[in-house]
């Protein structure tokens, strides 16, 4: 994504009107008036991916705040100083997905209207705002289609329907399974869904009375961070537990397992669902791993001998994140 950032006015003037003043300096005038205000123009073209608009862009902007990009030491705890505006200072519909300043890290979901719909287009980012301005979570994705939400806030990792172990990440992001101590995996293909559901699935087969079996995909080239993470969501049958782990890698996890049944099961967990920490298997919990998550990583274990997963899906972060 292009994260190249134009500082268009610094310090601006709360009261009568806004009037730019220079770059991170403060305003002129009485305390009473005015504060310490900052803004920054940011490109429509930098907040939304290519992928998500062939002919124009999307209506809804994904803008990713981090130490490179914002100065979080000129903020507030909360971000709640924070306004997203059109050039002629009409508020946009906004929401602070989360807002860390300790680790220097911000999401905002950001409502394009149909002035900023077209390639080039620009928008103002305030902050030092007066409490007063608040975000409007209610309207970023009002009118929008649950197609079109899910499309831009999910991400499909896999739905098997694909002869190959390729996942529908990347062209480098393939499944593999892997066996330790006396475990085998005896099948590990994608095969007919069976047991009523359509179309193909995952199959994983494995013996492991002693040592552990598992499969796992990369979720990008590199390190990611999934802290906007909403959800996991995929259907899996089969026998024993199935673990959902998110990987750090070279070392530290954060899973958490389900009973399997033999018929088709759908399984939701959240960040919130995963273990507490506590180091066992490399356990060190969500908060842990959240910005460094390499690998997506199946467990099959409590003395089972089949897993079966589909359409696996991330809710809560897009393909941007992922790339």
């Amino acid at each position: 994504m292009n994260r190249r950032w134009r500082i268009w006015s610094a310090v601006l003037a709360v009261f009568p009107l806004f009037t730019g003043c220079g770059d991170l300096r403060n305003a002129g005038g009485t305390s009473e008036t005015e504060s310490e205000i900052f803004a920054r123009e940011i490109s429509v073209d930098s907040i939304v991916g290519s992928w998500n608009r062939p002919d124009s862009v999307a209506t809804v902007g994904i803008l990713r705040l981090d130490e490179s990009n914002f100065d979080f030491a000129r903020t507030t705890e909360s971000g709640r100083d924070v306004s997203v505006e059109r050039l002629d200072g009409l508020i946009l519909p906004y929401r602070l997905v989360y807002w860390d300043r300790p680790a220097r890290r911000g999401r905002i979901e950001v409502r394009l209207d149909p002035l900023l719909q077209t390639r080039g287009g620009r928008f103002m980012l305030r902050w030092g705002m007066p409490y007063s301005v608040r975000d409007d979570s209610a309207m970023v994705w009002k009118g929008i289609s649950e197609p079109e939400k899910l499309a831009a806030t999910s991400v499909l990792v896999d739905d098997f329907e694909h002869s190959g172990l390729q996942s529908l990440l990347s062209d480098v992001s393939t499944w593999k399974a892997y066996a330790a101590d006396s475990a085998t995996v005896t099948t590990f293909a994608i095969e007919d869904a069976g047991q009523g559901r359509a179309g193909k699935a995952l199959h994983f087969g494995y013996s492991a009375p002693k040592g552990y079996v598992l499969a796992n995909v990369p979720l990008g080239p590199g390190p990611r961070s999934l802290r906007s993470l909403d959800s996991i969501v995929l259907w899996a049958r089969g026998t024993g537990k199935v673990g959902v782990s998110f990987d750090r890698v070279p070392s530290g996890k954060s899973w958490t397992f389900r009973k399997l049944d033999t018929a088709w099961t759908r399984i939701c967990i959240r960040p919130q669902d995963l273990d507490t920490a506590n180091n066992l298997g490399g356990n060190v919990g969500w908060d842990a791993v959240r910005d460094q998550i390499s690998l997506l990583t199946l467990f099959p274990s409590g003395g089972g001998s089949d897993l079966w997963v589909d359409d696996i899906r991330l809710h809560g972060v897009n393909r941007d994140d992922l790339r």
